[in-house]
């Protein structure tokens, strides 16, 4: 009976150290599925995210379609665009209006030194003795008024010039009142 017992016992002890080893594949078993189940639930977490982005933008580009779509938002968005083209029309005409009075105020003409002549005034009562310069296409007047800016005062006198014996008309060119470099011209006051 011993023997039968002990061969129990060792079937027994057997049984048991096969139960072990099932159980400890089970258990193997178990933490791989819970390691899977934890990756797919990382994933399944990822995915979802991804949908709410994929809604946020779905609704914003449905939201700019919805103002594209609509007459009302065109025609403000237009207007918007009419009303800043214009106003920048009107700056490019107030900027070309600038410009070309900046060209005006710049002498227009490119002088060649040997065209420039000096003409010497001379007054009666020997007050004004000066040179000015001149090109023998101003008008008289012109050379006239660079003397009185020197000469503020013989601006409120009338002035009878002459150039050899002859009266200058001062609204001539120069060369019409047929004055040269160097020729002077004697002012007499009235």
């Amino acid at each position: 009976m011993q023997i039968k017992n002990n061969a129990n016992y060792n079937d027994l002890l057997q049984q048991l150290n096969n139960e072990k080893l099932k159980n400890k594949k089970l258990e193997n078993e178990i933490q791989k599925l819970k390691t899977t189940s934890q990756n797919q639930l990382n994933q399944l977490n990822i995915l979802r995210n991804n949908i709410i982005n994929l809604q946020k933008e779905n609704n914003n580009l449905k939201q700019r379609l919805s103002i594209v779509n609509q007459p009302n938002q065109i025609n403000q968005l237009n207007q918007m665009n009419i009303n800043k083209i214009n106003y920048l029309k009107q700056v490019v005409v107030q900027k070309d209006k600038e410009i070309s009075e900046l060209k005006s105020k710049i002498p227009k003409r490119n002088v060649n030194m040997e065209e420039i002549m000096v003409i010497n005034f001379l007054s009666t009562d020997q007050n004004i003795r000066c040179g000015i310069s001149c090109l023998a296409n101003d008008t008289f007047a012109e050379v006239e008024e660079k003397l009185y800016k020197k000469f503020n005062e013989f601006r409120n006198t009338n002035n009878i010039l002459l150039c050899k014996g002859s009266t200058i008309l001062r609204f001539k060119k120069v060369r019409e009142n047929n004055i040269h470099d160097g020729d002077t011209i004697l002012i007499q006051s009235q």
